[in-house]
């Protein structure tokens, strides 16, 4: 049976991972033009007010609370009911104690009875705190992945790739996020780095692979080295991601909306992953060595030929 031949024809894997990154941005740019910001910022990051409420009567709508909420200029809150409790949360702008006096007599007159179970409050100041805190996180654990993948392999080339595919994948997260209108919570932060944390782990599975090949074939070009590597560890990623799905996927079905974004989130993370380090990470390893052995004029075999035959020479004599 013959073997596929991804690294021979790695260019359709750059055009279809250059059309997901360029879908990921096309639905980012359009939001503002629909009136929208890029992201669905949460209260955490913007801040505002979020109120808990249990109802006596659990068969109130999110609709009847909006249009209780509508006559106060309150009309786009985001209103979401917990299935399971019949709780209903509305986050909305900041409000101060007398605005939050009149919604919630609003509330008793137009909807019914209920109980506030919790009142949350956000200053715009530290809703923009946390949103650079969060992005100073990702950018540093960027960082990081560089200088642990630059000593791990003792090569910046298996670095620069697999941070371009981490690159890619957060991309894809904040393409999908964009699209969907998902919230953007403190809970996205463990999305993002999440999804660093299984690209990275992917990628390196895949390199492991190259290593232990560099040191045991020395008859294959780079290309297909690398090829055979990525064949070699397939089966394992699949497994491997086909299991983490149906977790999340129980988590997002049975987990309520409180988490659903949360659990879509950690679904994108574990697809693009396991793409980016067949797709994106590997093909760019082989362009970035057969770009390097050609500046400095060596033949593009793999880097551990010649210790090899010189171990194979050593034996005969």
């Amino acid at each position: 049976m013959k073997a596929w031949d991804l690294m021979g024809n790695r260019r359709w894997l750059y055009l279809l991972s250059a059309g997901i990154v360029l879908a990921s941005v096309v639905a980012m740019a359009i939001q503002p033009a629909l009136g929208r910001p890029v992201l669905n910022w949460g209260v955490d990051f913007t801040g505002g007010t979020l109120i808990t409420l249990r109802f006596q009567d659990r068969t109130v709508s999110t609709g009847q609370v909006r249009a209780a909420l509508r006559p106060l200029g309150l009309g786009e809150a985001i209103i979401q009911k917990v299935q399971e409790t019949g709780d209903v949360s509305v986050r909305t702008r900041h409000l101060e104690p007398e605005e939050r006096r009149r919604l919630e007599q609003a509330l008793r007159e137009r909807v019914g009875p209920f109980t506030v179970l919790s009142v949350d409050d956000v200053g715009p100041k530290i809703g923009r705190e946390l949103r650079n805190i969060a992005i100073l996180g990702v950018a540093v654990g960027l960082a990081l992945q560089v200088v642990y993948v630059s000593l791990r392999f003792r090569s910046v080339r298996f670095a620069l790739a697999a941070d371009m595919a981490l690159l890619h994948d957060l991309l894809l997260v904040l393409g999908v996020f964009a699209l969907t209108r998902a919230t953007v919570d403190s809970s996205f932060v463990a999305v993002l780095l999440t999804v660093v944390g299984y690209s990275i782990n992917d990628t390196i599975v895949v390199f492991d692979r190259v290593r232990e090949n560099l040191q045991l074939r020395t008859r294959e070009t780079f290309p297909q080295l690398v090829n055979r590597s990525v064949l070699e560890a397939l089966v394992r990623s699949i497994n491997t991601g086909l299991t983490t799905l149906l977790a999340i996927g129980s988590v997002y079905l049975f987990g309520g909306p409180t988490v659903r974004d949360f659990a879509l989130g950690l679904t994108v993370a574990v697809l693009t992953g396991g793409w980016s380090s067949v797709g994106v990470a590997s093909p760019l390893l082989v362009d970035m060595t057969l770009w390097a052995e050609r500046r400095a004029g060596k033949a593009v075999v793999q880097p551990a030929a010649q210790p090899a035959r010189a171990a194979a020479s050593r034996r005969r004599a």
